[in-house]
């Protein structure tokens, strides 16, 4: 029976939760700050954050501010291009801006070039426990078989990409749970100016339960095994997206929501990262 408190367990043994707050485009300061605090205070366990999000600090407040002891916080954090040269540094300095002495998940934010030289860096930086797992986001299924060639020696702990109901990453899931790397979905809703939430198919099975489709859509990965991270800095909807458990959605509606599934990525094609502009990448600023 799936539970805010429900946990996926990492091929290391770690307990992850299911569902986490995401702070993608939190502004630093009190807004990203009263969203962690909101959260942990609602029953969230887990926070997912990144360098390039220019919030960590923030981040770290709230989870000072709420009282909750640090072993009882799943925390995530990733590594920028700028620092794949340099993990170690990447790391330290986060775990600095959050105020922690370790993170409880450590990843690659993209398959950058340099991404296998910088993954075995964080498997020194795990043995070191400055990290108690780490992994990687936006790869696809070949960019394991890279890591492989190159050498790596654990295989990644969680692999976070967007997936959706428009997005379900079903070839990529299957995989993943053959070779035990939990997947991670953000943009779950179908991500910023693309939501999911007035599909008509969706919709009438939220109306049927009395939830909203961002509920429906999220329980739908839930459900699949997928850890979710829904963002917000709005304490309405991150208390609304974690009150996921009073339904289960029948086979018969989760196969309606698959056949929703129109491989529609709406991120950037990991593989072709690299030819991104540079004036498209945000500018890592410093922090209040």
């Amino acid at each position: 029976m799936l539970s805010i408190k429900s946990t996926v367990e990492l091929n290391n043994g770690i307990q992850m939760p299911l569902l986490g707050l995401g702070v993608f485009r939190a502004q630093s300061g009190e807004e990203a700050r009263s969203a962690v605090r909101t959260a942990i205070e609602y029953g969230y366990r887990h926070i997912d954050t990144a360098r390039i999000y220019c919030n960590e600090k923030s981040v770290g407040r709230g989870i000072r501010d709420s009282g909750v002891k640090r072993e009882d916080i799943f925390v995530t954090t990733k590594l920028w291009r700028t620092d794949y040269a340099d993990a170690r540094r990447g790391l330290i300095e986060s775990l600095e801006r959050l105020g922690l002495d370790y993170v409880d998940l450590y990843l690659l934010h993209w398959p950058f070039a340099g991404f296998e030289r910088a993954y075995l860096e964080l498997e020194k930086l795990q043995q070191e426990g400055l990290c108690r797992a780490i992994g990687v986001s936006n790869f696809k299924i070949h960019h394991f078989s890279m890591l492989q060639a190159a050498g790596a020696s654990v295989v990644p702990q969680v692999n976070q990409t967007e997936c959706h109901p428009a997005n379900a990453e079903n070839v990529l899931l299957g995989w993943s749970q053959a070779h035990k790397v939990a997947l991670e979905a953000y943009s779950p809703l179908g991500g910023q100016g693309h939501l999911l939430i007035n599909d008509p198919r969706i919709l009438s099975i939220a109306e049927h339960y009395k939830v909203s489709a961002a509920q429906v859509i999220l329980r739908w990965n839930l459900q699949r095994g997928v850890i979710v991270i829904p963002k917000s800095v709005h304490a309405e909807r991150i208390i609304s997206n974690a009150d996921l458990y009073g339904f289960e959605l029948t086979p018969e509606e989760m196969s309606a929501l698959g056949e929703l599934d129109r491989q529609e990525r709406r991120a950037w094609d990991p593989d072709r990262i690299e030819a991104r502009p540079a004036e498209l990448w945000p500018d890592p600023v410093p922090e209040d």
